[in-house]
């Protein structure tokens, strides 16, 4: 059930969605009885020969991947299968329980797609619940793991400080192996350490099976996801490219009937890998490739700058190079996310910790602490563009980590904020897809640009969103009578729109951007 926010009506224990609805998490009575109606329509479904997909954790990618399963059809358009999202019953997890019993997306996405794909499961073709009770497993020919698996400290001095959180990923794997059905397939999607499935997963879901007296082979297999929350969130899924393995060849043919049904592999083929432990290398390789790519840049950035040139320019020239150099990385503010900023880590980790290597990642682990640091480039910009003097009215323009989502876990924005407070600079936060930054609650933050921008003498771009870049100089001169200067993070302004501002006193300035150093834009 869903209310309205009121801090004062109840002490009932209530779960807050970051968009403030708030939803009551129910008493044990309550899940009973709505696990026993669960329970029906799921045995109802599989009577007609359908079959019961249990998905673990709701976050960004366990709430898409649960639709696009669950949109799945047979030839004569029936569902393929009863979808049982799960996840926790306390005030931090419930309310992705209550949206999508609600037919509604847990996170708002620009993909109308996804919005149409939950509405469609949970309230017509009511194929997709979710649940709170871990009884669920128990129904399910296939458990989908898509928990989030992160490590202590994103900014670790050395190979010897990563450490991982593995002890809730091996809790949820013990409550499946405790529950599930003995024929049941375990995909696990969650980005692991490397060597996780075989040295970590497959022990505690054979030793809780041994518990109950299981002794047939135990179906896992591995299939990293690629999903990109955005406007291509479903197609990220459904219509992209999957890697996958089994611990044996069951298991592998077991993940590729199950890939096939909701995938559409004759456009986009599966690409099956000899084992685990080389699925689980490709995820953390791949990510890490592009985090390097990324530190790469930013070194040409800061030259491009201080000798007047164009580097989104020059970019452009080179990536004409198709199949070499057309993935080159363009300047920007940060990288942030989920991913990117803590994958190389588990790489190392498993070096390090599991297989006992003296494998040291060095140069993956260097362009980590270079991404690290980036927006405090930005920052030094600001600086210069205020003369020194942060403490006039600042607003930094974007707090989500990607543009037209609201997302901020592991934001670039966090970066500099905290730097400006380090600074005693005096600023708001303002993202038109946030209703409160989540992980900043003591700054400033309003979701209006109007508001933020009424008394501001500087901006700080610091996110492409559309609205930010639609953006000309009439429009930011209306909205912040008092506008001195700008930063440009991620190629935001255009040059008509930059020399418009400078010619009305604006001090301009922007990350790559060398050339509006030499037309003076800067001063």
């Amino acid at each position: 059930m869903t209310d309205a926010v009121d801090a004062s009506a109840s002490t009932e224990r209530r779960s807050f969605a970051p968009d403030g609805t708030s939803y009551r998490i129910p008493d044990q009575a309550e899940s009973a009885a709505g696990m026993a109606t669960l329970r029906a329509a799921a045995e109802a479904h599989r009577r007609r020969g359908g079959k019961v997909v249990a998905v673990q954790g709701l976050g960004f990618v366990g709430s898409a991947v649960a639709a696009a399963i669950a949109s799945a059809r047979d030839a004569a358009g029936h569902p393929l299968y009863f979808v049982i999202g799960v996840d926790l019953a306390t005030p931090q997890s419930y309310w992705k329980i209550g949206k999508m019993n609600d037919g509604l997306v847990a996170i708002p996405s620009p993909d109308q797609e996804l919005t149409a794909l939950i509405h469609e499961a949970a309230c017509i073709a009511k194929n997709l619940v979710a649940t709170a009770d871990s009884s669920a497993y128990d129904l399910a020919d296939t458990i989908v793991v898509d928990l989030p698996l992160d490590v202590v400290e994103r900014f670790a001095e050395s190979e010897q400080h990563i450490a991982v959180r593995l002890e809730p990923f091996e809790a949820a794997l013990r409550i499946i192996g405790e529950r599930m059905r003995p024929d049941a397939l375990v995909l696990i999607e969650t980005t692991v350490p490397i060597g996780v499935c075989e040295r970590v997963a497959l022990p505690i879901l054979k030793e809780a099976r041994a518990a109950r007296g299981i002794q047939s082979p135990l179906l896992l297999a591995h299939a990293y996801e690629r999903v990109m929350p955005g406007p291509n969130y479903v197609a990220s899924i459904k219509r992209f490219w999957r890697t996958y393995s089994g611990i044996d060849a069951a298991s592998a043919t077991a993940a590729r009937r199950f890939l096939e049904s909701f995938v559409e592999t004759e456009r986009y083929p599966l690409q099956e890998l000899s084992n685990t432990v080389s699925s689980e290398l490709a995820k953390v390789l791949e990510n890490s490739y592009r985090a390097v790519n990324i530190a790469f840049i930013h070194e040409w950035t800061l030259l491009a700058e201080q000798i007047g040139v164009n580097l989104f320019e020059v970019v452009n020239s080179i990536r004409v190079r198709k199949g070499t150099h057309d993935n080159m990385r363009f300047p920007g503010f940060g990288v942030g996310g989920y991913c990117l900023t803590k994958d190389s880590l588990l790489a190392q980790w498993s070096a390090t910790t599991l297989f006992k290597t003296d494998i040291s990642l060095r140069m993956t682990l260097d362009a980590l602490r270079v991404n690290n640091t980036m927006p405090l480039h930005t920052l030094d910009l600001a600086r210069e563009a205020a003369g020194g003097d942060l403490t006039k009215p600042l607003v930094v323009a974007g707090v989500s980590y990607l543009a037209e989502v609201a997302d901020t876990r592991n934001t670039p924005s966090e970066i500099l904020a905290d730097a400006l407070v380090a600074a005693n600079a005096r600023f708001v936060t303002t993202d038109p897809y946030l209703k409160l930054w989540v992980e900043r609650p003591e700054l400033a933050f309003t979701d209006s640009l109007e508001e933020a921008l009424r008394e501001a003498v500087g901006i700080i771009f610091t996110v492409p969103h559309k609205r930010y870049r639609a953006l000309r100089p009439d429009d930011l001169f209306e909205l912040a009578p008092r506008l001195e200067y700008v930063v440009d993070a991620f190629d935001i302004l255009d040059d008509a729109t930059a020399a418009g501002l400078h010619a009305h006193g604006v001090r301009v300035i922007g990350v790559g951007k060398g050339h509006w150093r030499t037309l003076g834009y800067q001063q």
